[in-house]
């Protein structure tokens, strides 16, 4: 029997196209995109209703629980960061430092936490937006560390919509 073509959907966001992907074998990825690059993938309007509506209603600034989404596989210790990140609460933030110390190794492998956010393919679900340089400051989004580009703007705007609608 063959597997299923990997299949795809965009939502349209504030912060521009969100796609969701279910690959050949069933995990669920998403990334922002505008869906132009997405290889033999197929265009499913009706791919995961639940999860859509759920993204929806988190882009327009409801509180939303996905915690019934998987962690991606991957190595250890970016599967205990990831983990760390879904409990974040809801317009907070923390370092990378921090954030490798929750995954259980210490602020010296705050590099080791950014190559873990860096790699999730679960952007919002893994809500690695609420991750931050020391200080304070913004870094990092998407795999890009360009202050004025897009992906940081993207992080900007999710901390953004979710501190002022927090509840």
């Amino acid at each position: 029997m063959d597997t299923p073509a990997t299949r795809h959907r965009t939502i349209e966001t504030p912060a521009g196209p969100f796609v969701i992907i279910r690959e050949r074998g069933g995990s669920v990825t998403a990334r922002w995109d505008d869906g132009t690059d997405l290889g033999d993938s197929v265009y499913d309007p009706d791919l995961l209703p639940q999860l859509t509506v759920r993204l929806e209603r988190y882009f327009t600034g409801e509180a939303v629980d996905f915690d019934d989404i998987p962690t991606p596989d991957g190595p250890i210790f970016h599967r205990r960061c990831w983990e760390v990140c879904r409990r974040i609460p809801r317009g907070e933030t923390r370092s990378y430092g921090e954030l490798a110390v929750m995954a259980g190794s210490g602020t010296g492998a705050s590099r080791a936490a950014g190559q873990a956010m860096r790699r999730n393919r679960l952007p919002v679900i893994v809500p690695c937006h609420r991750i931050i340089g020391a200080g304070g400051r913004l870094y990092g989004y998407n795999g890009s560390v360009d202050p004025a580009g897009r992906e940081l703007a993207i992080k900007r705007s999710l901390l953004l919509l979710e501190r002022s609608t927090k509840r």
